[in-house]
């Protein structure tokens, strides 16, 4: 069995099953003690304090595994590959100097704030806890970002020099007006190095430069501030703001280097050099060479075995059918879907959008709402709201579930007046009532993103039926519905089909393996 076959979950399971595949050891999962609002007790500490302690250390722990972060930190990926399934001792984490304040909290709170916020992330969580709350791994596959470099500002104005008023967490807390963002990277001078000692071993550990580079998660919010006239000060200096690429290009104007030398990744600073990429090294494993990873001290606790220069130890199993199906994918053409008037490349083998943030929604097309009763008829419930003036709604209502979300099928907005209607109606299900509420841009665009990639998945078993490998879904019509491929099935978004009504969508994410950043289990490009 190939590694991706042993390891990949289905779309069906639940977090806690997604978070127990390949766990170290199948064990209980600890009790972490909470008050009666569901906050961890921590000895010395207020409930407010562990909130707010947990929620930074769980967003710092997400950023360690984040496609920001992972393809380009040679040292923590190197702590992925000591194993074949990725994990990561949490203890180990803790060392890291953005999370020594966290230490006071234990490894058992932290493993308890990911298994929450997986909660929040469902089928599509980015990180997984071993069942005895020791370790943790990335559970989305690492795949290939090229579009880091076109969601990323320079931004300067923030005070030079390491004070109290521009620390890390003030940065980030004043970006958060601007959309949902990724990374802020404050950036360092150089410091001198002693004689004998190589330039680069002071190179960006100095002091503050008052400037950072910013990463939104969509490119639509990168363009909306950079069009901004101007943005508000965060202390007594004028902002400058600008592309990252119109930054870099005019460092390279200034320094006399060729644009075509411009490598596009990492730090964004103009260079010719081989800066670590997890992909390149990844991609050399799969081919049977080796690959470059960091040494990694005895003191430092790991889950398996630490290894430079390794060789990929699973080549052996890439020879099954596993094996000729990576081989062949890689082969084909990219795989395109036409979803509500844009071209959006997917995966694929999962049907994944690969860059989400060119996914269209028009703000305020969906409502989520709250369902507590138990009993009735879904269908029941989306007549109702028919009734009360949504023409032609798509419902998102997983089974056994007290909440979903709703829109309309072409995606154009719910206005206020039937938002209104739709409160009015008293609508109830079970004999309890529902309630409705908006939703905000996250949310209604991460809606319409698990639209598409549903749309993906359709495409992607289209083209393995032999149907059409350019499918049509929207046509342009801003909505998620579809459309009839030439040779293959007609696929409606999980909205309606021949079958009848599927609009109940629970599970159409597209297919989605959940595999770690390890050698074995993922693929080269």
């Amino acid at each position: 069995m190939s590694t991706e076959a042993a390891v990949a979950p289905k779309v069906e399971e639940s977090v806690a099953a997604v978070e127990a595949v390949a766990a170290p050891e199948a064990v209980a999962v600890p009790k972490v003690e909470v008050d009666a609002e569901g906050v961890p007790v921590v000895e010395g500490k207020t409930a407010e304090e562990v909130k707010s302690e947990l929620e930074k250390a769980v967003t710092q722990v997400s950023f360690y595994f984040s496609d920001s972060n992972l393809p380009t930190d040679q040292f923590f990926f190197s702590l992925t590959a000591c194993n074949a399934e990725g994990w990561v001792p949490i203890k180990t984490i803790l060392t890291f100097k953005r999370m020594r304040d966290f230490k006071p909290l234990g490894v058992q709170v932290i493993a308890h704030g990911i298994r929450e916020v997986n909660k929040t992330q469902g089928d599509d969580a980015l990180l997984a806890v071993s069942e005895d709350g020791e370790n943790v791994r990335r559970s989305r596959p690492l795949e290939p970002n090229t579009t880091i470099w076109e969601r990323s500002a320079y931004v300067k104005g923030f005070g030079e020099g390491d004070k109290e008023s521009n620390v890390q967490e003030l940065i980030e807390e004043y970006f958060k007006q601007f959309g949902k963002i990724n990374a802020v990277r404050k950036r360092r001078g150089d410091l001198p190095v002693p004689k004998g000692k190589p330039a680069a071993a002071g190179k960006g550990k100095g002091e503050f430069k008052g400037s950072v580079f910013i990463e939104f998660a969509y490119e639509a919010d990168l363009k909306k501030f950079i069009a901004l006239e101007e943005i508000p000060k965060f202390g007594d200096e004028e902002m400058l703001k600008m592309t990252k690429d119109a930054y870099v290009r005019m460092k390279a104007k200034e320094k006399g280097i060729d644009e075509s030398e411009i490598q596009k990744g990492g730090s964004g600073k103009p260079r010719v050099g081989n800066k670590f990429n997890a992909f390149r090294e990844m991609a050399k494993a799969n081919a049977g060479g080796s690959m470059q990873l960091a040494k990694i001290p005895a003191t430092v606790d790991v889950v398996g075995t630490p290894a430079t220069n390794t060789r990929n130890s699973s080549k052996r199993h890439r020879e099954d059918d596993g094996e000729e199906r990576a081989s062949k994918i890689k082969k084909d053409e990219p795989l395109t879907i036409e979803y509500k008037g844009v071209t959006l490349e997917v995966d694929t083998t999962t049907g994944k959008v690969l860059d989400p943030s060119k996914i269209p929604f028009e703000a305020g097309s969906a409502i989520k709402f709250s369902a507590p009763g138990d009993g009735a008829d879904w269908k029941l419930l989306k007549q109702a709201v028919t009734d009360a003036g949504l023409t032609s709604p798509f419902m998102a209502f997983p089974p056994g579930t007290k909440a979903g979300q709703v829109s309309k099928y072409e995606g154009a907005a719910v206005t206020d007046a039937e938002f209104a209607q739709i409160q009015a109606a008293n609508i109830t299900y079970g004999g309890q009532p529902v309630t409705f509420e908006r939703m905000n841009d996250d949310e209604t665009r991460e809606f319409w993103t698990v639209r598409a990639n549903f749309q993906g998945g359709v495409a992607v078993k289209q083209r393995a039926a032999g149907g059409s490998d350019k499918p049509r879904f929207g046509g342009g019509r801003g909505g998620g519905r579809g459309g009839r491929g030439r040779g293959g099935a007609r696929g409606r978004g999980g909205q309606r089909g021949r079958g009848g009504n599927r609009d109940r969508g629970s599970r159409d994410t597209g297919a989605s393996s959940g595999l770690p950043p390890t050698v074995g289990a993922v693929k080269s490009e």
